[in-house]
């Protein structure tokens, strides 16, 4: 029998003590809300991750996202996705397993799961995915994944309680991939970064894609997760920019995500249009307190080094206040969340639009239409012939939620649309 290696063997011994000393842990991944055990409802099944990095997030690391906890709450998270915890150890430089068992607890009291991402190459794969259940996490994102190796891991996370998951990556070269035809073996979550991270910022980019992510939408298959920002990706609010229209353009992008059926996974910062760097070369960091006063008789000093929270949070019309506005609205209207949903093309017109449709559509129960303007310009749209074919009644729009400042109904045979523009109405007559 061949030994093992003093890394597995550090390993194993790690994993021996951590079931000891914390056994206890295993609740904070089932802490009293859905999908807790106590509610049979998947909590993943309209899943918001938030995938924080500790080395950027905050200058503290683990113990910094411990402090912000808070704030994340505010997004409504299900669950924060940590990066640079892909094995068995914890770097330094973010902080100890005592800090993370902190996270883990501190998280739990606000109805948050932590989620750690694993590296399918790390030696053991599932000792290293075992020693972190022990400690409480709620389960693993796994980028590059074979599929025997998530069957495998689906296994484990389903021997601890509390509904660990398994978030694993959309096939883009073969929609006929083993992981994502088959539910007992695939992960709950499959990451897709299609329409979020198409070349082009236009309709006729981002709608077949997703038309793409839509098809996989189906009771039998796992979850998608809508994503346009991550580690491998220049960030969106850089990606996307024209210089004139940057929070509007991100504002658009973040309809995408979250008035569709789809989940979601944020990437820290996105929300407050953290860059990708300044124009001067430097990485865009979070700024956390509010801007210095100005001394008397002095204008104040802007920060062009990353986006204010304190400022965003007290704009209404800030992005993050938008992001949040989204993410109520998928939280609460089941149409949105779950409703059918039917993509229209006017891509010659480079606008995006789709309907979200109730299972009986009624008066009191509308359809709701999304339109987007991915143009610089002003668009007006007919629709009428789109709800005629599709034989629903409605002759204008009510507002749900709309970007711009503007006020009032919309009619489907002459619509304008502001550069860049979001209109969420229902459809009624």
């Amino acid at each position: 029998m061949t030994s093992l290696t003093p890394n597995l063997r550090r390993l194993a011994l790690f994993a021996t003590i951590a079931v000891a000393a914390h056994a206890w842990a295993q609740t904070l991944a089932r802490p009293g809300w859905a999908g807790s055990g106590m509610n049979s409802d998947p909590w993943w099944k309209h899943a918001l991750l938030y995938q924080i990095d500790p080395k950027s997030f905050s200058s503290e690391g683990l113990q910094g996202i411990s402090k912000r906890l808070d704030y994340v709450k505010t997004l409504s998270a299900d669950a924060i996705l940590l990066d640079g915890i892909t094995s068995g150890n914890i770097d330094s430089a973010i902080g100890t397993t005592d800090d993370l068992d902190d996270l883990i607890h501190q998280a739990s009291s606000r109805s948050i799961r932590v989620l750690i991402d694993l590296d399918p190459k790390a030696p053991d794969l599932n000792s290293v995915a075992r020693l972190w259940l022990t400690h409480g996490v709620a389960g693993f994102y796994v980028p590059g994944a074979t599929p025997a190796q998530l069957a495998e891991l689906k296994k484990l996370t389903a021997s601890f309680v509390g509904q660990r998951i398994l978030v694993g990556e959309v096939d883009q070269s073969d929609q006929s991939d083993n992981q994502q035809n088959h539910a007992s073996d695939a992960p709950q979550l499959l990451a897709d970064p299609r329409p979020g991270t198409a070349q082009q910022f236009t309709a006729a980019a981002v709608r077949p894609a997703l038309e793409s992510s839509q098809a996989l939408t189906q009771p039998s298959r796992p979850v998608s997760l809508l994503l346009s920002d991550g580690p491998t990706y220049a960030r969106s609010f850089s990606r996307y920019a024209d210089g004139s229209h940057d929070i509007a353009i991100a504002k658009t992008l973040a309809a995408i995500l979250f008035a569709t059926r789809s989940g979601s996974l944020l990437y820290y910062g996105q929300e407050l249009g953290l860059a990708s760097s300044s124009p001067e070369g430097t990485v865009q960091i979070i700024h956390w307190d509010p801007p210095p006063k100005p001394k008397p008789g002095t204008a104040p000093v802007p920060q062009t080094d990353g986006p204010n929270v304190p400022l965003e949070d007290s704009d209404p019309k800030s992005l993050l206040n938008w992001y949040r506005q989204l993410i109520a609205l998928h939280r609460s209207n089941r149409i949105i969340n779950s409703g059918e949903q039917i993509i229209l093309n006017h891509d010659d017109q480079n606008v995006l639009a789709w309907i979200r449709k109730p299972q009986t559509v009624s008066y009191q129960s509308p359809p709701i239409v999304v339109v987007c303007n991915l143009s610089s310009q002003p668009v007006t749209l007919s629709l009428k012939n789109d709800i005629q074919k599709l034989h629903l009644r409605g002759s204008f729009l009510k507002p749900v939620l709309r970007s711009d400042n503007g006020m009032g109904a919309m009619h489907l045979d002459g619509m304008t649309l502001a550069p860049y523009m979001v209109y969420i109405g229902q459809l009624l007559y």
